[in-house]
């Protein structure tokens, strides 16, 4: 056998049975850890793991403050030793000494103590309750509601700072006292609905057209106006609701019944009984067809595609029919809106917020309340009002397509992997044979000179 010489140097004698060079051999192990990398990042990618893929938001947490009640001081063993109600004649009369210590202390309550001091609705079994045992429940917490059937203003005197007094009926029909000293804000009198929380002073008791009339006597720092509850709400059509646009910053129409029936009917119907995937989506063509007839979109299902929300916030409310003391407010914007009347809606929703910031992908359901006017840069624009049922972040979906074509390259990489390592193993094994096979032929001629 013979073998070709290479003339330039540093160049080995390479037989031509050997496949690879010692060179190219190199350059195959570096092709071959390149190409183990690259089926690694690959795989890492499908998983999961790669920085193209988007992750769904988590919800940040949420700071909350740490704010202790001071709950007040109240001088309730001054209360039970100057107000007497044992018999009808001590119901009749009110204590003046009694009455001025309870206003005053009345002052240092304010709405964050009702939950602290465990306040309670007035109803007639509290009263009853307070009937048989009123001394020791005196200066207790309660929340009246109910109709102004009698009040008078009292000048101050030397005794009792000037004050308001009156008769309520509350929604049970029961009879309750009222006494507070801070005007209000608004005028009210006899058939109006009034809200007051406050103390338990005394069992009060007066005559009116020949019957008595007694209840209990609560004392607060004031009244405010409120309104008769809708209670239950468990079915709603659209000639509930009255077909108007409003202005947005009118707070006068958040007290609307429609409003807070609404609202209601979100709270008190289960809502996972509700096909939500058969709902009309709210794309462009619905927007506009809302935008153009209002009226035939009141109560009706609709989902909300995925959007961005504009803004976000957690807000008390003031006195409601609907007895809802929170509500999640906010704006939610869509670019395929852009091209209606409407780029964004505005929503109101007893959920809480899932964790949502400015600019955070999400999806929602919900029903049509009404249209209102808002001022925007370039004038008044017109936003949809909607009641959501729920709020749910929205994760892009990952591109299916490009899983398969990394699928695909991983697998080709992964063959020419397993290619180059049996093309190196049998040169490996060819390069063995051929030092054989030299060292058996150097033997045979070493052994061929010396018998010559």
């Amino acid at each position: 056998m013979k073998f070709k010489t290479s003339n330039k140097p540093n160049e080995t004698a390479v037989s031509p049975d050997v496949l690879f060079t010692e060179r190219e051999k190199r350059k195959l192990i570096i092709m071959g850890v390149v190409m183990v990398a690259v089926i690694g990042g690959l795989a890492w990618q499908m998983l999961g793991g790669g920085l193209g893929r988007k992750q769904p938001p988590t919800a940040p947490a949420e700071e909350v403050a740490s704010v202790e009640v001071v709950k007040p001081t109240l001088r309730v063993d001054e209360y039970r030793a100057k107000a007497k109600d044992a018999t009808r004649e001590e119901r009749s009369l009110l204590e003046s000494d009694a009455l001025a210590i309870a206003l005053d202390d009345s002052k240092l309550y304010n709405a964050i103590h009702f939950s602290a001091m465990e306040g309670a609705d007035l109803d007639a079994a509290h009263a009853a309750e307070l009937a048989r045992d009123s001394s020791a429940q005196r200066g207790r917490i309660f929340r009246l509601r109910g109709t102004v059937m009698s009040m008078l203003q009292f000048p101050p005197s030397d005794t009792v700072g000037g004050h308001y007094r009156g008769r309520l009926q509350l929604e049970d029909g029961s009879t309750a006292y009222f006494a507070f000293a801070k005007g209000v804000d608004y005028e009210f009198g006899t058939d109006d609905f009034v809200m007051l929380e406050g103390l338990f002073l005394k069992n009060y008791a007066e005559e009116s057209n020949g019957l008595w009339a007694e209840g209990p006597l609560v004392v607060g720092p004031r009244a405010y106006r409120s309104y008769p509850a809708i209670g239950r709400v468990t079915a709603i059509a659209p000639s509930d609701f009255e077909v108007r646009d409003e202005a947005f910053d009118d707070s006068s129409t958040e007290s609307r019944r429609e409003y807070w029936r609404l609202v209601s009917y979100v709270r008190d119907v289960d809502q996972t009984k509700i096909d939500w995937s058969v709902a009309r989506e709210l794309d462009t063509a619905t927007m506009q067809q809302l935008s153009a007839d209002p009226a035939r979109f009141f109560a009706v299902p609709l989902r909300i595609p995925p959007a961005r929300m504009q803004a976000i916030w957690r807000q008390r409310q003031k006195e409601n029919p609907a007895r809802v003391d929170d509500l999640t407010l906010g704006w939610i914007g869509s670019g395929e809106w852009l091209r209606t009347d409407n780029p964004v809606i505005y929503f109101s929703a007893l959920v809480p917020n899932p964790g949502f910031g400015i600019g955070s992908e999400c999806t929602a359901t919900g029903y049509f309340l009404r249209m209102f006017e808002y001022e925007a840069v370039g004038g008044t624009r017109r936003a949809p009002h909607f009641v959501l049922t729920s709020l749910t972040p929205y994760v892009t979906p990952k591109d299916k397509t490009l899983n398969l074509v990394l699928a695909v390259v991983a697998s080709v990489c992964l063959g020419l992997v397993v290619l180059f390592w049996i093309l190196l193993r049998r040169d490996s094994v060819k390069s063995r044979e051929l030092d054989q096979e030299l060292i058996r032929r150097r033997r045979a001629r070493r052994e061929k000179s010396v018998a010559t």
